[in-house]
């Protein structure tokens, strides 16, 4: 089957072939074309348990949202590496520390404005390096149940968390930004007035090193498929509701136990996908 796809090639596209493979490895070009259609399925799988109601009822977020997206940290912004998973704030300063290879002492644990420890979902951090120094961002990110909408008590949280970070001097340096997050499926009233007209971006508070989001996983998921567009028709790649909840299914059988139902999303036959793509090549 492969030999037959090389050689039914136009001639063009068989030198296009072989300049990519003078370029880079056949492995490498196969890579990079299945990380685009694993996301892609990926997305597709994580939109039916957060959106449909079975899925969507029977998803926990601490043992199953929660563990799934701590392997996904692409989900949240390409260059993002996952730091700290479901740890307090004293353990997002010791990786801050780790980060920049500052002094900074750690004689006593970071107390929450609120609380006497905080608890934080995710926090990734993207290590831009530049002609003069490295651009360092932390993205603190609270995940909530999809059944739970942003509100009062959702905003006070992440806020909590906001300043406890930016009222302890040491996690003062000017060359790091601060992000927080918390996303959900929909927004209740209180959430809506804080976002006001930042509707595209879900600001709700900017100062000189922080700025805290509401985030709809609706955004989120857009914002990804809009990343990732370009290659997908490139690809040809149709994505099969059937076949992206199998691959989610296998993939993370461990933490979505009872989320699923294997037999009400039937996956398409590659005859019928081939047929799909060849319709849908054919309008392009």
């Amino acid at each position: 089957m492969i030999l037959t796809e090389v050689l039914n090639l136009p001639t063009r596209k068989q030198e296009e072939l072989a300049e990519l493979l003078r370029e880079g490895s056949l492995s490498s070009i196969i890579n990079a074309a299945k990380v685009v259609a694993d996301r892609l399925k990926f997305l597709a799988g994580l939109e039916t348990i957060l959106f449909e109601k079975g899925p969507k009822q029977r998803l926990k977020e601490r043992t199953q949202l929660h563990r799934i997206l701590a392997e996904n940290p692409w989900v949240f912004g390409e260059e993002f590496h996952l730091s700290v998973d479901d740890m307090s704030l004293t353990e997002v300063l010791r990786k801050h520390k780790a980060l920049l290879g500052d002094d900074i002492v750690i004689d006593a644990p970071v107390k929450h404005v609120a609380q006497t420890r905080g608890i934080v979902d995710l926090m990734l951090s993207r290590q831009i390096r530049r002609h003069r120094a490295n651009d360092l961002t932390h993205l603190v990110v609270e995940l909530k149940a999809p059944n739970v909408k942003i509100d009062r008590d959702e905003i006070s949280q992440i806020v909590g968390y906001a300043a406890s970070v930016t009222s302890d001097e040491r996690f003062r340096n000017v060359d790091v930004k601060w992000d927080f997050w918390v996303i959900s499926d929909d927004v209740g009233p209180v959430g809506k007035f804080n976002i006001g007209e930042n509707t595209a971006t879900g600001l709700i508070h900017k100062s000189a090193n922080a700025s805290i989001y509401i985030k709809t996983w609706a955004q989120v998921l857009d914002d990804n498929r809009a990343r990732m567009q370009f290659f997908q028709e490139r690809l040809e790649f149709n994505v099969d509701k059937g076949r992206s909840l199998k691959h989610l299914q296998e993939r993370y059988a461990t933490y979505l136990q009872g989320v699923l139902h294997a037999d009400a999303y039937p996956v398409a036959s590659a005859e019928t996908e081939a047929t799909r793509s060849h319709a849908e090549g054919s309008k392009t």
